[in-house]
């Protein structure tokens, strides 16, 4: 690299880290969002970046530490309150993923992917019928074409008795960070 990283400002470190996530370079872009973060007053977009990749890795402790942080400077993002719970999903914890999704729907109520999962896994949790109300809401609030919708109409299948497309991993081990 022409340009060591020192030498960098805050916004090219992050636009850099940024790439790299995209370009699956986690060990790289964690090294650059770990100095981001560690300064006095670090970005809110680096804080949210690092708890993502800490997810990515598997790291969940990190994770939820770096999206509560960044919850605590943007208490009303709703997409990275979903994305906090999606680390207690993985977990297998669906009752504290609730509690997550819950708030994310109160500031965002058609939020799609808190929609599918809390459909998800109020579905796992055997209340049904709370996960048919969390799939009505999608059905009739996003757009026919978004990928949520289909994996919707594929839960709501599986409720029925019908067998799930494959493809569509609802069951425990479900694993959002993958495709939300």
């Amino acid at each position: 690299m022409a340009t060591e990283p020192q030498d960098l400002d805050a916004d090219e470190l992050l636009a850099l880290a940024k790439h790299e996530v995209q370009r699956g370079e986690l060990e790289s872009a964690l090294l650059k969002l770990k100095r981001l973060v560690s300064q006095k007053k670090p970005p809110a977009a680096a804080v949210a970046a690092i708890a993502r990749v800490y997810a990515q890795l598997g790291l969940t402790d990190s994770a939820q530490k770096h999206f509560r942080k960044y919850l605590e400077l943007n208490p009303d993002a709703a997409h990275e309150t979903f994305e906090l719970g999606v680390t207690y999903f993985d977990q297998g914890n669906d009752a504290g993923a609730l509690d997550y999704w819950k708030r994310a729907l109160e500031l965002q109520p058609a939020h799609p992917p808190a929609l599918f999962f809390s459909a998800v896994a109020h579905s796992r949790m055997g209340n049904v019928a709370e996960a048919r109300r969390g799939i009505d809401v999608l059905l009739k609030t996003a757009p026919s074409d978004n990928l949520y919708v289909e994996r919707g109409r594929e839960l709501l299948k599986s409720l029925d008795g019908q067998p799930l497309a494959q493809g569509l991993s609802v069951p425990s081990g479900s694993t959002p960070y993958g495709g939300h």
